[in-house]
């Protein structure tokens, strides 16, 4: 059964009757943002569970205030913004090394439309852990990746202006062209249907880029695009990012594959970011909080 809609003043009842104190700002917050949101997402680390263990509701570890909580969003608010702007960095690297080292390869306009051009199935790029039918999903990837592509260049109604015009102008969108068009998964499994040569090539690029002499093998490039991609989303659509994982990989772990594609200025930049905003919310996060989301890297917390 669905729960009832509650009124502010209803909510901060609940709150208080669980052990959480409120103020004369919690009003105002929660006129500004969802309850649900705030407390039901970040609640975790002050939870009493000890307790909980012998209620049937939530019970919150003593001295805990919506104040706390609600630092707790904004700081992950904040850290989602922070990080988005460099996952999109990286998005854009990688979608121009993929697209540029299979357009090197076919250089006609429509080749990517042409299945001789992908992986056979059993050479489709899989992560190390795949335990599927490899026949089966490089079927139904390579069916629905050329029927994308092909409606955002045969479907009037969902075109974009630039593809509609490059259309007009000349009769075909090559995907140089058409990879402003293509969202983070479009790339993830484009690159996974690639022959060898091309991710080869696609890999060599992105070394190039990062200014880096390690060399990056076809599956960790794979792995970089997956967990980048699952974080990216994450902060486009305001999901929880402090505790999130993607593929087995943390905060810290993300952030190392992002320095496999940005630039030592870039990552260094991301990490000062982090650092300053680690230090506007030193006293306001418990301290155990935040080495959970920065373990390992080089951010006194």
């Amino acid at each position: 059964m669905a729960k009832e809609f509650k009124t502010f003043a209803q909510l901060i009842e609940l709150l208080e009757s669980r052990g959480v104190a409120t103020d004369a700002s919690t009003t105002d917050c929660l006129r500004r943002e969802s309850y649900y949101a705030v407390v039901n997402g970040y609640k975790a680390p002050f939870l009493d569970k000890n307790a909980a263990q012998s209620s049937s509701s939530d019970v919150y570890r003593e001295g805990t205030s919506f104040k706390n909580i609600y630092d707790l969003f904004l700081f992950d608010r904040e850290l989602r913004q922070l990080t988005f702007s460099y996952l999109a960095r990286a998005e854009a690297v990688l979608k121009n090394a993929i697209v540029y080292s299979f357009c090197d390869q076919y250089r006609a306009a429509d080749d990517y439309l042409n299945r001789a051009n992908y992986v056979d199935p059993n050479d489709m790029l899989v992560p190390k852990a795949f335990r599927g039918d490899k026949k089966k999903q490089h079927s139904k990837r390579l069916t629905d990746l050329i029927n994308i592509l092909n409606d955002k260049v045969t479907d009037e109604q969902r075109m974009r202006p630039f593809v509609k015009h490059y259309l007009n102008k000349y009769g075909a969108v090559p995907l140089w062209v058409l990879q402003n068009d293509l969202i983070f998964g479009n790339i993830s499994h484009f690159y996974q249907l690639q022959k060898r040569g091309v991710q080869n090539a696609a890999c060599k690029l992105v070394s190039q880029t990062s200014n880096r002499n390690q060399r990056l093998e076809p599956i960790t490039l794979l792995r970089v695009i997956q967990v980048l991609s699952g974080f990216r989303n994450i902060c486009a659509h305001d999901e929880r990012l402090y505790c999130a994982v993607v593929r087995g990989a943390r905060f810290s772990d993300m952030y190392s594959l992002l320095c496999r594609v940005l630039p030592d200025d870039e990552t260094k930049a991301m990490l000062d970011e982090l650092g300053r905003l680690v230090g506007s919310y030193r006293g306001l996060i418990a301290q155990d909080v935040l080495h959970s989301v920065f373990k390992e890297m080089n951010i006194r917390v």
